[in-house]
């Protein structure tokens, strides 16, 4: 097959290239795999294989290419000197297991007459003697372009697909539906996991409140009546409350009753009614 392209259609008209139809997505990257190792007994332009080294070639040249894009277009039009629009574009190539793939940028429109099933496979066209533009010389397997067609030549592989979510400009960044209601998932039970844990902080810190309250009641520190709104105010400065207790002299005798409590409210708060817990706890701002 020297000097002939290999190109992948099933056409009954003769042609001296031969076509290779591939048809499978890879990944929600848009790695289209175009190719698998084998050997091909049965095409009208003779026997044929492929190989890992056969790929591996085809990535060398593609690389050292002064090109790094590689047309796809629709059943080969760029083959038949005819206007031929981009259906999409290669910009890399790798091996993966026993196939070869093609990443592929897909136009719009490709993307929606994949998506509507008008075009279900491709079409790699392979040149295997290859001639360097500047040298002359045979530099062996390339690939050429690549076709959406509806003709494939190869039956092991599969139909040819679009990611849904796919964005030229931002392909190594996109996230499925169901990535992104993980991610979702793992937010809300991050969430909730943080409000249990300032739950439980405040449930504990009110129980370190009442067991010091409690334990200034015990020491006569402090009045059961005082208790509430001492623990209002421990509630929202622990370390004031701490100060207070530290600070507060056991009582002589008990409170006698809510009303004796009150006068001593009253006397330290000026008389408004509001107590003043530092003064009932003997600090003052006396110097």
């Amino acid at each position: 097959m020297k000097n002939k392209l290999i190109v992948c259609t099933k056409e009954d008209k003769p042609k001296e290239l031969i076509p290779l139809t591939s048809n499978n997505i890879k990944d929600s990257k848009n790695w289209q795999e175009i190719a698998k190792v084998g050997s091909w007994d049965g095409h009208r332009a003779g026997k044929f294989s492929l190989s890992i080294a056969t790929f591996e070639m085809i990535i060398k040249n593609f690389k050292d290419s002064d090109s790094k894009d590689i047309v796809c277009d629709y059943e080969h039009q760029t083959l038949s000197g005819d206007i031929a629009e981009a259906s999409g574009w290669c910009n890399d190539l790798k091996v993966d297991g026993d196939s070869l793939y093609a990443k592929v940028e897909w136009l719009p429109e490709a993307k929606e007459q994949i998506k509507a099933k008008k075009y279900k496979y491709l079409s790699p066209v392979l040149d295997p003697h290859t001639i360097d533009q500047i040298s002359g010389e045979d530099i062996g397997w390339s690939l050429h372009s690549i076709a959406l067609t509806n003709k494939p030549f190869f039956a092991e592989l599969k139909e040819v697909k679009v990611n849904k979510n796919s964005n030229h400009n931002k392909e190594e960044n996109i996230m499925d539906e169901k990535e992104f209601q993980k991610l979702q998932d793992d937010l809300k039970a991050a969430l909730d996991k943080i409000k249990t844990l300032e739950d439980e902080n405040t449930k504990l810190k009110g129980e370190q409140v009442d067991a010091k309250l409690a334990t200034a009641v015990a020491a006569k520190k402090i009045s059961p009546e005082q208790v509430d709104s001492l623990k209002a105010f421990g509630a929202t400065d622990p370390d004031g409350l701490d100060k207070l207790l530290e600070a507060s002299k056991a009582q002589s005798h008990p409170f006698e009753n809510d009303t004796t409590l009150l006068a001593a409210s009253q006397n330290q708060s000026g008389g408004n009614g509001d107590i003043d817990v530092l003064a009932l706890g003997g600090i003052t701002d006396e110097k």
